[in-house]
């Protein structure tokens, strides 16, 4: 995040602390005038219900924007009132306590006395740093940097790399290092060049995943990089398609969150816009709902990963909204989380069985927002994973790569688009098997599957189609320029050795590829691309043929 954007972010925020302070005088004001009229009807519980959403309000809040002790104060207060609302199963206030030991001039004092504490802040509310904001989405290649002394090795290293889909770039040292750090997508470092007592590499927030290699590989060894902060450590010698496959999880898990959608709903508009302000800058993409009955419209547009909710928002509860939204099938798994000021244990449990899956506790700090919703992003993202991703692969599975490709032939009908649907196959895959085990075929399967996604666009749907096939859908694209670019993959497929024993192999790819808008439905699309797929089967594999009954608009 540039000096600029963050030196915007932090007006922003200035500016809503000011609205805030404005609004919390008016809101002290509101208290006062409530209590004092429950002070002269004591039959009414009203004025001391307006009281204590008042408080309510300002104890949830007050910390966000830095005013800790108005925050605690009206904490305090809000205890004090609390019994009063709480009415037994008889219909009587819970506490036998008269109205007179709580409504003294002293009470009232202490509200008043509020105001003032909006001239005490106990720091800047806490603000995120640079490691938090998150940069924009990369090339689809991804990058890797190698600190390597020596040389002859790290561009051995580069070169098995680079078929695998990743720019490798290669350092004698961390001094020696070309690019920022920050810029690649994974870094491999010789061991030493981290541990030794003059080892100038260190890792620091805001760094890609670190993996570290090297011949020493006893558990005291593995500790001591790990209390480095190394994200993962290879033995020698490099197994490269294993270490390709790692580099691959860790920068998916790292990167997880780069589309993270954020719901906020919360009828404090200060609050509301101070939070969406931080997760912004934090690099979410977030939604704001200030009136509950504008959620679902906004649900159905935005389908976010997770949503914030305030449990009581003026007539509205958090809690009958969230069981609300359970009503409708899609939005059974939507990770919701309340924010309260709430402190109560029994009550945050209670609040979670009506449909909640987490609590945060007002106030909430910006750091803490932050990391909470990074959290609970990845958490519920995972899930989704589970359902929809091929496990072995993490490519979409058979199921829904169908309906994407349904749904991208209806879109080309639509509007008038070019699209190309394109069916993969690995060459001799059994042999595979039989000659190296299940393992090692496993391996070739994920190798292909990073291939894929690195070289393709994430517009396009690549899915796993069963087995060793699998099946692709490039978005907007002519026959012609899909079939440059899977004859550029087949190529690298081609390049990369795997392990097998005392030797190394190598497996081919071949491609059937067709014109997706060519045909009346997805499914013809398809058997038009399988066949194509057979008939380079039977001109001798490791290519790509394209189906010549129907060739798209624009192609010969």
């Amino acid at each position: 995040m540039s000096d600029e954007h963050m030196a915007g972010v932090a007006e922003k925020l200035e500016l809503l602390k000011q609205r805030f302070k404005h609004r919390a005088l008016d809101d002290i004001q509101a208290v006062l005038s409530a209590v004092r009229g429950a002070d002269r009807d004591p039959v009414s519980r009203d004025g001391l219900s307006l009281a204590y959403q008042g408080l309510h309000r300002l104890a949830g809040s007050a910390g966000t924007f830095g005013f800790h002790a108005l925050g605690d104060e009206a904490r305090s207060l809000e205890l004090m009132l609390k019994p009063y609302l709480e009415v037994s199963p008889g219909g009587f206030p819970a506490s036998s306590d008269s109205f007179d030991q709580i409504l003294t001039e002293q009470f009232f004092h202490r509200i008043e006395r509020m105001a003032e504490l909006l001239t005490v802040e106990e720091g800047r509310p806490a603000q995120f740093d640079r490691s938090q904001s998150r940069a924009e989405d990369a090339a689809s290649q991804p990058v890797a940097i190698i600190i390597e002394p020596d040389e002859e090795a790290c561009e051995s290293l580069a070169a098995a790399l680079a078929p695998h889909g990743f720019t490798v770039h290669c350092a004698a040292s961390a001094d020696r290092v070309s690019r920022n750090v920050s810029d690649a997508s994974v870094i491999l470092v010789r061991n030493h060049c981290l541990t030794a007592p003059d080892a100038r590499f260190a890792i620091k927030a805001g760094m890609p995943p670190v993996i570290c290699m090297g011949s020493e590989d006893a558990f005291d060894d593995r500790y001591q990089l790990a209390a480095y902060g190394v994200d993962g450590f290879v033995s020698e010698p490099v197994n490269v398609p294993v270490l390709a496959d790692y580099m691959e999880q860790l920068i998916s898990e790292r990167t997880n969150h780069h589309s993270d959608r954020v719901l906020v709903v919360d009828d404090d508009p200060e609050l509301l816009e101070h939070y969406g302000v931080v997760l912004e800058a934090a690099g979410f993409d977030v939604r704001k709902v200030s009136s509950p009955p504008d959620m679902l419209g906004v649900l159905s547009e935005f389908r976010p990963d997770i949503v914030l909710m305030d449990i009581q928002m003026g007539a509205y509860s958090g809690l009958t909204l969230a069981r609300m939204l359970r009503f409708d099938p899609q939005w059974v798994g939507l990770h919701i989380v309340f924010l309260s000021s709430e402190e109560d244990r029994d009550f945050q449990f209670n609040a979670l069985a009506y449909g909640g899956d987490d609590f945060l506790t007002k106030p909430v700090s910006d750091r803490i927002l932050v990391q909470a919703a990074k959290v609970r992003c990845y958490r519920a993202k995972q899930l989704d994973k589970l359902a929809s991703r091929d496990s072995l692969t993490g490519l979409l599975k058979h199921s829904l790569a169908m309906s994407e490709i349904s749904k991208e032939h209806s879109r080309c009908q639509r509007l008038g688009l070019t699209s190309v649907v394109a069916m993969l196959d690995l060459d001799h895959f059994k042999q595979v098997n039989d000659q190296y085990g299940h393992r090692i075929g496993d391996l070739v399967i994920k190798g292909l599957s990073n291939l894929l996604r690195h070289r393709l666009r994430k517009t396009d749907v690549i899915g796993r189609y069963g087995g060793e096939e699998f099946i692709v859908a490039m978005h907007g694209c002519s026959v012609q320029d899909a079939s440059q670019s899977l004859k550029g993959i087949c190529e690298q497929m081609a390049s990369i050795a795997f392990p097998g024993g005392n030797r190394e192999f190598f497996v081919t790819l071949s491609v059937g590829v067709a014109a997706l808008d060519a045909y009346d439905s997805a499914d013809a699309a398809i058997e038009a691309a399988d066949r194509a797929l057979y008939q380079r089967k039977s001109a001798g594999r490791n290519g790509v043929t394209i189906d010549q009954e129907t060739v798209g608009p624009g192609d010969p």
